[in-house]
């Protein structure tokens, strides 16, 4: 993917594992490829997941009982 993709990933990945969600980054990306990982109620299934910043919290849930808020 390109530079901008390749950023997006990284930062979903990283604010998995800092919010607790997955203990490392690679565990963090599998439960990406896995479809475990949620935006706004939407799943997320590619890697390569792009987020969008907005200007209101976003809701982040892996599985059915780890679900965190990341505010702008």
């Amino acid at each position: 993917g390109t530079e901008a993709e390749q950023r997006a990933r990284d930062w979903a990945v990283a604010r998995l594992t800092a919010l607790g969600f997955t203990a490392s980054n690679g565990e963090a990306k599998r439960k990406v490829a896995e479809g475990a990982v949620r935006l706004d109620d939407v799943t997320g299934n590619d890697p390569g997941l792009i987020l969008i910043p907005k200007d209101e919290p976003l809701k982040l849930s892996l599985g059915k009982k780890k679900h965190g808020l990341l505010l702008p």
